[in-house]
């Protein structure tokens, strides 16, 4: 009897096996998949969210509703479909305890450039956090179609399909919420 390592298997596979319920396959396809989803999370919510805590209930509900999935290639577009709705119930329950959304651009958390001269550090880190609290402020709707298509590389057909919305609505969310990001930002580029 071979060993499968499951390391070197393909998503595909990872997925076929999870569904069969193998723990080790299922385990392996959550490395995989976590930071993408925590990353969607970081760019989609305001800092005071709970990024870790929306990441932890996507991926409890991919892993408990794999089965559901027929077509493995359809996998990202999928879980995707799952991360956003999980986003929009915790809108729902946050619009519920509170209307307001507080914001504090000093609690963003940034990705050190270690690459980079300590200046060209400190104006990138300081244009990354400029982006993060415009992309925040934009209403939501607008917010989540701009992650999607720049930050996910989805296509405008994708955005529609996932947001169940039309095209001209996703096209016209996209273009408002690019207007309104290179106002807000044109003293920094």
């Amino acid at each position: 009897m071979t060993r499968i390592n499951y390391k070197k298997l393909p998503i595909s596979e990872l997925i076929l096996y999870t569904q069969k319920a193998d723990m080790k396959a299922t385990a392996e396809l959550i490395k995989r998949i976590q930071k993408d989803i925590f990353t969607f999370f970081c760019h989609l919510c305001p800092p005071n969210d709970s990024v870790a805590d929306l990441t932890q209930e996507t991926l409890i509900k991919i892993v408990r509703n794999i089965n559901k999935l027929q077509n493995i290639k359809q996998f990202k577009n999928w879980a995707n479909k799952i991360a956003i709705n999980v986003f929009y119930d915790a809108l729902r329950k946050h619009k519920k305890n509170d209307n307001i959304i507080e914001h504090d651009e000093q609690e963003l958390n940034l990705v050190e450039d270690k690459a980079s001269k300590p200046t060209e550090a400190c104006q990138s880190r300081e244009l990354e956090c400029k982006i993060r609290a415009c992309i925040i402020k934009l209403p939501v709707n607008a917010r989540l179609a701009i992650i999607l298509r720049e930050l996910e590389g989805l296509s405008y057909e994708e955005i529609a399909k996932l947001t169940n919305t039309n095209l001209g609505t996703v096209k016209s969310r996209i273009s408002r919420a690019r207007e309104k990001l290179q106002t807000e930002l044109a003293n920094y580029l």
